[in-house]
């Protein structure tokens, strides 16, 4: 009996060893496949100095999904502040079938709350502008909000959406983009100012063409007359892939919305997913 069982654990290793070495040559090239590996791999986001400040201004609960790894892996860092602001409370989305649609602010607030503290997010600050009304809204009355945030928190860094696509056709994404970059522009010539660097999200060639593929939101909204701008930096946030896993499933109404804008999320472990898209990407619109 014992003459056959040494040959069975070396034959059992063997086979576990080249099925580990598979599974990690399938997401080495999968992470090849989805990324630019000419874009410069960096956590050198923010001016050099502490402390720093960062504020991200986004139109609705779940737009910060885009910079979560990010925001997670700054904020271990003691010198870092982080602002998140969401201008809408996203009543204009899907329920998910969870909820009221009269409901809906209400709880993608309680989302996005929960959201913030998985990231751990110092400050939140979320507003009553329409959803998918904002290039209806008073521009001026948000363009002053903006400036109150900005006044408030002195942010060093703001990151937002482009101004162009606003990462994949909304509306509202690319009117809180040109308010955004609006006011910052113009706080940035002042020899005072605070904010040293203006980010937008976005997303390498590699990815959009994937994006293309497989997500239904891409292909409906996703303009082939314009471009997402190239990115200047990709930051690298493997190690937070349990975090982005958690914020994701904090938007429990957003499921269909999730699951289409990053396709096999839920269906790839985690652990997996996240070490094929391990990087955030962003262009440096304006320094000082």
């Amino acid at each position: 009996m014992k003459n056959w069982k040494k040959p069975l654990i070396v034959i059992l290793l063997s086979t576990a060893g080249l099925l580990v070495l598979l599974v990690a040559g399938a997401v080495l090239y999968a992470n090849f496949y989805v990324n630019d590996e000419n874009i410069r791999v960096s956590e050198e986001l923010l001016p050099g100095g502490a402390p720093q400040r960062i504020m991200a201004i986004f139109a609705h609960p779940d737009d910060e999904i885009m910079i979560a790894g990010t925001f997670h892996k700054l904020n271990k860092d003691k010198d870092v502040t982080s602002v998140l602001a969401t201008f809408t409370r996203g009543e204009a989305g899907g329920t998910g079938g969870l909820v009221p649609k009269e409901k809906l602010g209400e709880t993608r607030t309680k989302e996005l709350e929960k959201s913030a503290e998985i990231l751990n997010i110092d400050h939140l600050e979320v507003y009553d502008y329409p959803d998918s009304g904002l290039a209806d809204a008073n521009h001026e009355d948000i363009k002053e909000t903006i400036t109150e945030l900005i006044d408030q928190y002195k942010p060093t860094t703001v990151i937002t959406y482009d101004d162009v696509v606003g990462l994949y056709g909304h509306p509202d994404h690319v009117v809180m983009s040109k308010l955004t970059k609006e006011v910052v522009t113009a706080e940035m010539k002042k020899e005072d100012s605070p904010v040293k660097r203006l980010y937008f999200a976005t997303l390498p060639k590699p990815m959009i063409n994937l994006a293309l593929k497989l997500s239904p939101t891409f292909k409906e909204r996703y303009p082939r007359d314009k471009g997402l701008p190239e990115p200047t930096i990709a930051f690298p946030m493997a190690s937070e892939a349990s975090s982005r896993k958690q914020e994701l499933l904090a938007h429990e109404t957003q499921w269909k919305t999730v699951a289409s804008v990053q396709p096999y999320h839920d269906k790839v472990p985690s652990w997996i997913y996240y070490r094929i898209f391990d990087r955030e990407y962003y262009h440096l619109v304006k320094t000082k």
